[in-house]
């Protein structure tokens, strides 16, 4: 059955035929199908906000328009290899088999459809064609998905019996390839801008974070409170579930002594495993200890230095799959300690990371040699009280004339005199008469 199309005319009112053509009303189904097909895709492409929802509408116009029974949407991997993104009736087996198969070369961004009508009559590889086959396959179209000029992907549709293409199908196909493609890449640039402004709100975070406890450690003498301050800093930066910070003690051992200060995260048994590390421990502290420089395990079972360890039976005790370690050290290049952060999953830190982690290591190091600074001064206090109490004499000190130029703890302990008293010559009052001359 077919349908003839006229026109009007405007003056007489008698139908008259536009043109001679007649198109059967199957014919006007299927394109009607594929209009609809076309204006749903593109609303619901409009309205997507992930990946997946873009996929789904692409298959959902692909199997409309075309009327195939599955669909896929292949996209070529950071290695240039065709992956599976999305499918539909396709087994598990199948898929693995034909991943990376593509008809056309990576540079080829003038890429045309090919269709198969009959997958059993075509020119294809025996193994290829039983593959497609054994999966209920009869007849297939690869259409390639092309943005900004570069060939990115393809989609396929695949029928139960052999399908003879049409240019029309190859038309639509090309139309909805062009909406979808342009539906990835806008779907990418927004994310590399969301990324972007999150890692420029999370850098400026930081650096405040950096400046805040700049401004602490040159004014706050609570040592230890500092301490928890950076290791939370270490964590929060590099977006770790564990942080640890040591104090290096080089007169201890043969190569001296990391000390743990504290942690985040640890539980007992590690804390008390790693409360001592020595520069021959297989952790990364302990490499680092020995090398002086930072130690990645970005994954602790695949650390040669590791394998069949006490260090990594208490990475997995813990639940650390990876971890670095920092030198801290100081201005004049001597080690004063070590800072690590360790992750629960499989993880490679980012350069802006580590770049972050060097200025917290650096204020880490300014507070670990002041302490060690300011705990030499008072032992050296400490010493020299002891030795006046121990000492029959009174030390003191005076210029060439024999007058006191600065207070004399000694002389005032031992005589009671005052510095008003003794100062200058002031201290002679306090000797007897018999002993002046």
């Amino acid at each position: 059955m077919s349908v003839p199309l006229s026109v009007i005319d405007s003056t007489t009112g008698a139908t008259q035929a536009r043109r001679p053509l007649q198109l059967p009303l199957s014919e006007l189904a299927v394109a009607n199908r594929q209009r609809d097909a076309l204006y749903l895709l593109s609303e619901q492409l409009h309205r997507a906000n992930s990946f997946q929802e873009i996929y789904d509408a692409a298959m959902d116009a692909i199997e409309s328009a075309l009327g195939c029974d599955r669909s896929a949407i292949l996209l070529f991997d950071e290695l240039g290899v065709m992956q599976f993104v999305a499918s539909r009736g396709l087994s598990a087996g199948y898929r693995a088999a034909v991943t990376g198969h593509t008809p056309w070369k990576t540079e080829e961004a003038d890429a045309v459809p090919i269709d198969i009508a009959d997958v059993e009559k075509a020119e294809l590889g025996e193994e290829l064609k039983a593959t497609v086959l054994n999966e209920g396959i009869r007849a297939t179209a690869f259409v390639p998905l092309v943005s900004d000029g570069a060939l990115t992907g393809k989609f396929m549709c695949y029928f139960r019996e052999p399908y003879a293409f049409t240019k029309d199908d190859l038309a639509v196909s090309l139309a909805i390839a062009r909406q979808l493609a342009f539906s990835i890449q806008r779907n990418r640039t927004q994310r590399q801008l969301q990324q972007r402004d999150a890692a420029l709100a999370e850098e400026l975070a930081a650096t405040r974070l950096l400046q805040s406890l700049s401004v602490e450690l040159a004014h706050e003498v609570d040592v230890d409170s500092l301490y928890e301050k950076i290791l939370d800093a270490a964590k929060t930066m590099m977006r770790a579930d564990f942080a640890s910070m040591q104090q290096y003690f080089p007169h201890l051992g043969a190569r001296g002594e990391l000390k743990l200060l504290g942690f985040r995260g640890f539980n007992p048994e590690a804390a008390k495993f790693w409360a001592w590390v020595r520069a021959d421990s297989a952790c990364t502290c302990g490499r680092a200890l020995v090398s002086r420089q930072r130690v990645v395990a970005p994954d602790v079972d695949k650390a040669p230095y590791l394998a069949g360890t006490a260090d990594l039976a208490n990475y997995h005790q813990t639940g650390i799959h990876a971890v670095q370690s920092t030198p801290l050290l100081s201005r004049r290049g001597e080690l004063v300690g070590m800072i690590s952060t360790h992750w629960s999953e499989v993880h490679e830190p980012s350069e802006r990371d580590l770049r972050l982690l060097d200025i917290l290591a650096r204020l880490a190091a300014d507070l670990i040699e002041r302490k060690t600074q300011d705990e030499e001064l008072r032992r050296r206090e400490e010493r020299l009280r002891t030795l006046t109490q121990l000492l029959t004499d009174v030390p003191w000190q005076a210029r060439p004339d024999g007058a006191f130029a600065q207070l004399q703890p000694g002389w005032e302990n031992y005589t009671g005199q005052t510095w008003e008293a003794h100062a200058g010559h002031g201290w002679f009052e306090a000797i007897h008469a018999d002993d002046r001359s």
